[in-house]
């Protein structure tokens, strides 16, 4: 891979068009997902997979973790490896995450690819491979992927909308997050007019849950603190309640979503303590950025949803995160007020100078009726009327 390219300077246009030449002239293709994977690098894997296979691709599918069970539903998962391969690659192509190592150990693989990609919605995007298609204004990575496909005219059938249409419906949180845009609802609508059956993927991804998931999400409200005056929640997970309950991390899935959920609140933090490191994952209504907060700590993510990993004790992780967002949000907060006072001022002097201007004409409208009064008299004595 090349030296790393500043996403900023990045001509999409350009780099599509270099993918689309690489994906004609290639025909050997190593896809990766990151890890701890979820459905929009899932779902745009398998929707590429699947395209370039109808090309005539040689096609290895990879993720260092396996496949959430919420997502086992999806046909094929069965051809996603989690062996390393060993033989060298046309092109490598990265599914939605920011840097190689987000990919986990790929580096060697990477290495034996003749040409990688990476195609992405993150900002915090490190543009690491030779050809870089990273959007940050784009909902998912699937409403990327959907849009190679139509610069290919490669019309996708009913499976391939519908890894795609799984991509988009969970990366935006059934549509309600605020990456959701015009271009994302149509692209969904002409996923859909190929007949896939959408609502059983809505039922199977969000009406469907493991009873450990239950159980892990009644432990993390109990452990919810609020804290800022009630703009911060924090929830916490730790190695006990996954032995109490039989889970595993997977079943944390979603849970976070509902620390937001408090009318005051503007910023959630959720601590998940496994093995080997403390999982923090973040999300925001929009007050603070996260995205920011994340790579303070070597993550990384949107402006409303993102995560790092830390290797320390859990205390210590909960003291140092919380201490930056609480900074985070009272510098916000004081931003605001600043904000609003200055417009307060403004509004108000505005007012005070409509006011004088209502009051001079008021002045100016109660004198025209006397002059025309005395022109009036002297009018009679004229014509001594």
């Amino acid at each position: 891979m090349k030296k790393k390219t500043e996403i900023q300077q990045i001509d999409l246009e350009d780099q599509f068009k270099k993918l689309e030449d690489i994906i004609h002239s290639s025909n050997t293709f190593f896809l990766a997902c990151h890890i701890n994977p979820d459905g929009d690098t899932i779902g745009s894997m398998l929707a590429l997979w699947s395209v370039l296979r109808r090309l005539g691709k040689k096609v290895t599918m990879y993720s260092q973790d396996p496949v959430p069970q919420n997502l086992n539903f999806l046909p094929n998962t069965c051809h996603i490896t989690s062996r390393l391969p060993r033989r060298k690659f046309d092109a490598g192509i990265m599914l939605d995450f920011s840097s190689p190592s987000r990919g986990g150990n790929i580096a060697s693989v990477l290495k034996k690819c003749k040409n990688t990609a990476c195609i992405d919605h993150h900002k915090t995007a490190e543009g690491y491979a030779d050809i870089n298609i990273v959007e940050p204004l784009a909902s998912s990575t699937a409403e990327i992927v959907y849009r190679l496909f139509y610069n290919m005219t490669a019309a996708v059938n009913k499976r391939e909308a519908a890894y795609l249409y799984v991509g988009m419906v969970t990366d935006t949180g059934r549509f309600m997050y605020q990456a959701t845009s015009a271009r994302t609802m149509e692209a969904a609508a002409r996923l859909m007019e190929t007949g896939f059956k959408f609502y059983r993927i809505n039922e199977a991804i969000f009406s469907s849950k493991p009873k450990e998931h239950l159980k892990i999400l009644g432990r993390a409200l109990e452990s919810m603190e609020i804290k800022a005056g009630g703009k911060l929640a924090v929830l916490t997970v730790t190695q006990k309640d996954f032995h109490d309950f039989g889970a595993n991390p997977e079943h944390t899935e979603g849970v976070i979503n509902y620390g937001l959920m408090p009318y005051s609140v503007q910023a959630v933090i959720m601590f998940r303590e496994e093995e080997s490191h403390i999982n923090v994952t973040f999300r925001s209504k929009g007050l603070i950025d996260v995205a920011l907060v994340a790579k303070q700590f070597g993550g990384g993510g949107h402006r409303q949803a993102s995560g790092c990993k830390m290797k320390v004790p859990l205390d210590e992780a909960k003291e140092m995160v919380i201490s930056h967002v609480l900074a985070k949000i009272s510098a916000a907060l004081e931003k605001k007020s600043a904000k609003k006072n200055k417009a307060d001022l403004s509004l108000g002097k505005k007012e005070t100078e409509e006011s004088l201007t209502a009051k001079a004409d008021s002045e100016k409208t109660n004198d025209k009726p006397a002059a025309k009064t005395e022109i009036s008299e002297q009018s009679k004595e004229k014509t001594g009327k």
